[in-house]
């Protein structure tokens, strides 16, 4: 290995002449805390409340035309009366513009201008009648019919809260109906069990063996027996010298 020069210049100098070279790390562009971070204004501007408002118009519009679609036609005797009056202007509307258009030549100038004048009275009293009268009998209608059905709705929850809470309430009641039997039936059996408790009491109690100094009375008994048989064996092996000596 070589020895790198001690009179180097930058062994010698007391100043630093070389750099360190930066990592490719500190090349990348830092960020600032929360650059990513996006603040919303709870503010609407005015484009975001136009299309709300439109969006809610269109809402309504469609409720309407549905409402109006399914409750058009009133089934009240005042609704039918406006209606046939409505028919009748309407029929002479159309009678007197067809009378004074063909009897231009038959009838005199001013009976042809008083009916067509007459046609149009009869026009504007069936669109007025139309749009006043016939309409807003139309609109109670609606209003009295929408009102019944949320009345209907509320007394439909109202019925399947009821039988929800009724079969909630057989269900606990099928519970503890079960839960009674079985006690009952557990009670029965721990009274069968003391009756022959008491049926097994009525016999004289046997008493227990009395235990003797080392051990049962059984055992105590067995050993003094055979000690008496050791001495009466011994007694009689005696007796037996006895005999043998004296012969």
């Amino acid at each position: 290995m070589s020895q790198r020069n001690p009179m180097n210049e930058r062994y010698t100098s007391e100043e630093r002449t070389g750099t360190t070279r930066k990592s490719a790390a500190s090349a990348k562009p830092k960020a600032k805390a929360a650059a990513s971070v996006t603040v919303k204004s709870a503010k609407k501007t005015p484009e975001q409340r136009k299309a709300e408002e439109k969006a809610a118009r269109k809402a309504a519009a469609a409720k309407q035309r549905e409402v109006e679609r399914k409750y058009y036609k009133p089934d009240t005797p005042r609704y039918k009366r406006l209606r046939l009056i409505w028919w009748i202007l309407l029929i002479a509307a159309i009678g007197c513009t067809t009378l004074s258009f063909v009897g231009q030549q038959s009838l005199p100038p001013q009976v042809a201008v008083v009916t067509l004048i007459l046609a149009y009275v009869f026009i504007i009293a069936a669109f007025v009648l139309d749009f006043w009268k016939i309409k807003k009998e139309r609109v109670a209608y609606q209003e009295r019919m929408l009102a019944l059905e949320e009345k209907n709705a509320k007394a439909e929850k109202q019925a399947r809260r009821v039988q929800q809470a009724k079969q909630v309430k057989a269900k606990g009641s099928g519970k503890n109906q079960n839960r009674h039997a079985a006690q009952k039936k557990a009670g029965e059996a721990d009274g069968d069990a003391d009756a022959a408790d008491a049926g097994e009491s009525d016999e004289p109690p046997v008493k227990p063996a009395r235990r003797g100094l080392f051990g049962s009375g059984q055992k105590s008994g067995s050993r003094l027996s055979t000690g008496e048989k050791m001495q009466a064996e011994k007694k009689a092996a005696k007796e037996a010298e006895k005999a043998q000596k004296t012969e």
